[in-house]
């Protein structure tokens, strides 16, 4: 386990990106008994919004990313720093889209898994942070959680 409950990332993104941030997690998560429902909530939205960042920020280019997990007794923990273009998202009015669309659907997972899903954009960087509560309180019932993003411009 990491000497503090935190594990880093820092990369330039490329088409082994995803991989190690799926490494990293699986790390964490593997460190102290993490359980089974919240890993796979966690590790799914995590690789939602990492496939995001690596797609759409830098439009075709590269951009530089920083992944800050963190383990606690009660929540797990993700925050993405990018340096790529803003993402134009509300995440209020983010939907699932229709079964026969081939895209679209990643961060209606991401909100579906997550207790907390929060964006913005602050001093020329892309911040996400992704919360996913432990124990008995994570039903990740959505009609109660304070999903929330912040303007990209704020």
């Amino acid at each position: 386990m990491a000497a503090d409950g935190r594990w880093l990332l820092t990369s330039s993104t490329d088409e082994v990106t995803l991989d190690r941030i799926l490494d990293l997690v699986g790390e964490m998560t593997t460190s102290g008994e993490v359980e089974e429902d919240a890993r796979m909530q966690f590790e799914v939205a995590v690789a939602e919004i990492g496939a995001n960042i690596i797609e759409h920020a830098g439009r075709g280019g590269t951009v530089s990313l920083t992944l800050e997990l963190e383990l606690t007794p009660d929540r797990l923990e993700a925050r993405f720093s990018d340096d790529g273009h803003p993402a134009r998202v509300d995440l209020r009015t983010v939907e699932m889209p229709d079964v026969m669309a081939d895209r679209g659907r990643g961060l209606a997972i991401a909100l579906a898994a997550l207790d907390e899903l929060e964006y913005r954009r602050r001093g020329g960087s892309n911040q996400w942070r992704l919360v996913c509560y432990r124990g008995d309180d994570n039903d990740n019932d959505n009609d109660d959680n304070d999903n929330e993003v912040s303007d990209p411009d704020r």
